[in-house]
């Protein structure tokens, strides 16, 4: 019997806690435009392809210029959703940070569609040691339902320096 009782406490354990943690506070509320750059980021530091997923519309697009041939390339959420994800696996570590704020429109037009356009900095320390800086800016459709529905990405015409 003493045996059974002190093999359910064990004093190295820590203890449970009970407050439940709103993932909105730690991540970002992707209801505003500012929590929904909040999670874009928390997705990339804490690469979790998933949580990115979550960020893009159904019909998302994702633009970039091809300099060597002088064409934009797109591609759509599927192959976006790919390539994150073989990023953040070949990843050991991403810092992205937003830096100015340029909003194209205002949301006081629309509720459900805003454009905007954000400067960043980002690096990225791949596994087998290779590290990659760049900066650019993201012209960004956000689109949603609703007023009281989080953000979502429609499209996203990237102007990197990498």
């Amino acid at each position: 019997m003493l045996g059974l009782g002190t093999a359910a406490c064990n004093p190295f354990a820590p203890a449970l806690d009970d407050a439940v943690t709103d993932p909105n506070k730690l991540l970002g509320n992707p209801v505003t435009v500012r929590g929904f750059f909040d999670r874009f980021r928390s997705s990339y530091q804490l690469r979790d392809s998933t949580l990115y997923g979550q960020l893009l519309d159904r019909r998302f697009t994702f633009t970039f210029r091809d300099f060597a041939n002088n064409i934009d390339r797109t591609w759509n959420r599927d192959v976006e959703i790919n390539t994150t994800y073989k990023l953040f696996r070949a990843s050991r570590s991403a810092n992205l940070q937003w830096t100015q704020y340029l909003p194209t429109s205002d949301t006081a037009f629309s509720d459900t569609l805003v454009y905007v356009e954000r400067s960043f900095s980002l690096s990225i320390e791949q596994r087998d040691d290779q590290s990659f800086t760049g900066a650019g800016s993201a012209r960004l459709v956000l689109v949603r339902k609703n007023k009281d529905a989080p953000w979502r990405m429609r499209s996203w015409y990237d102007r990197s320096e990498f």
